[in-house]
Formats: structure tokens, sequence, C-alpha cells
């Protein structure tokens, strides 16, 4: 039976960086959202999946990042 989605067979170096803006901040809104800190990452961490390795597909990147939002114009008339 084939699978729509399944994380474990993703390669062993795909990994997602979440950009975060300190260390063990939540990577996204978890169902969780109520939640403990540590415990939002965690359910993050079980969404995201693991790799066919087992290792985690998902990791943080702390920093700072800048959306740049290109708006597409119209044709001169």
């Amino acid at each position: 039976m084939s699978k729509a989605y399944d994380p474990s067979a993703r390669a062993n170096a795909m990994v997602v960086s979440y950009k975060v803006k300190a260390s063990g901040d939540r990577w996204f809104i978890p169902y969780n959202d109520t939640g403990t800190k540590a415990a939002q990452v965690a359910q993050c961490s079980k969404v995201v999946g693991n790799t066919a390795d087992a290792s985690v597909a998902g990791a943080e990147s702390v920093g700072t990042y800048r959306a740049t939002v290109t708006p597409k114009t119209a044709p001169l008339m």
C-alpha cells in the first residue's frame, strides 16, 4: 500500500532549517500552543519527522531574517 506522506523516506541529508529568534524557541506554532516551550519544540520535532537514518529532519537556525516581497506590476498600456 502506498503512503501519501512518509517522512522516513526522506534522504538523510535533507534537513529543513527553521529560523528562530533564540535557541530553544519553537519552530512553528504546534498543536500544543499552551504547553511549555520545551514541549512545543518536542512537538515541532515530532511533526517534522525523521529521515531514513532516523535523524530529525528539522533544525533551528538562530538569527534574524528579512522577508522580501517583490510586487508584480501590471503591464503598461
